[in-house]
């Protein structure tokens, strides 16, 4: 095949790409469109500005034009806490599934205080923990440790991991017994490994130390092992 001809090819599956992306957003618009004719026909009344989705949204969904419109809708039909503007919702995330077509409200967005927040791209592990291996104890969320295993004379830097929770930050005080972490879902099988090879150590680096030379330091361990 000539490469004009390869070139035009490209260029019209470009251009028909591009149109049925932008069929699918203005069908999405012209359904909240006829959502708010029906709900106006049907029970009338004064009317307001709502934020309302264009198509299902999950939790975890990030709010953008993409997939909430603003337009008018029966002012009666309105949840009590609505969102009426695009400046309200715009780059929010949803905690709660909200079904095509209906207004956005707060309680769309509310977040359990006492749930743990696991960062995007980690899963959340908890290990058994005391003060003496665990910094004194004084571990905070957000607090980047290296976790460490030691088994007789020897002590392995498994991965670097984030604090999410303890036994002291959840019940406000006591002793430390436990720690919730985020780690890297490739380092789970080692994390859970180590609890039973010996005794778990986090280790809370200074400013300077970063997570590749925990990587590094790992890598090197496992060279010297093999």
């Amino acid at each position: 095949m000539k490469r004009t001809v390869r070139l035009g090819l490209s260029a019209v599956m470009g251009l028909s790409a591009a149109l049925l992306a932008w069929s699918a957003v203005a069908g999405a618009h012209a359904e909240a469109e006829q959502a708010s004719r029906r709900a106006l026909e049907r029970y009338g009344g004064d009317v307001t500005r709502a934020c309302v989705a264009l198509r299902e949204i999950e939790p975890g969904d990030e709010i953008s034009e993409g997939n909430v419109k603003v337009v008018e809708w029966a002012s009666s039909l309105m949840p009590e806490d609505a969102l009426t503007s695009m400046g309200d919702v715009s780059g929010l995330v949803a905690t709660t599934r909200i079904p095509a077509h209906t207004p956005l409200a707060k309680a769309h967005f509310l977040r359990d205080e006492r749930a743990v927040q696991v960062p995007r791209g980690t899963v959340a592990i908890s290990v058994a923990s005391d003060a003496e291996h665990a910094v004194g104890g004084s571990l905070a969320c957000g607090d980047e440790v290296d976790v460490y295993v030691a088994d007789a004379s020897v002590a392995d830097c498994l991965t670097r991991a984030e604090v999410l929770d303890t036994s002291v930050l959840a019940d406000g005080g006591g002793d430390l017994s436990w720690v919730t972490l985020a780690v890297d879902a490739s380092a789970v099988r080692d994390v859970l490994a180590a609890t039973t090879r010996g005794e778990v150590t986090l280790v809370l680096p200074g400013a300077s130390a970063s997570r590749e030379a925990a990587r590094s330091e790992r890598a090197n361990n496992e060279g010297s092992e093999g």
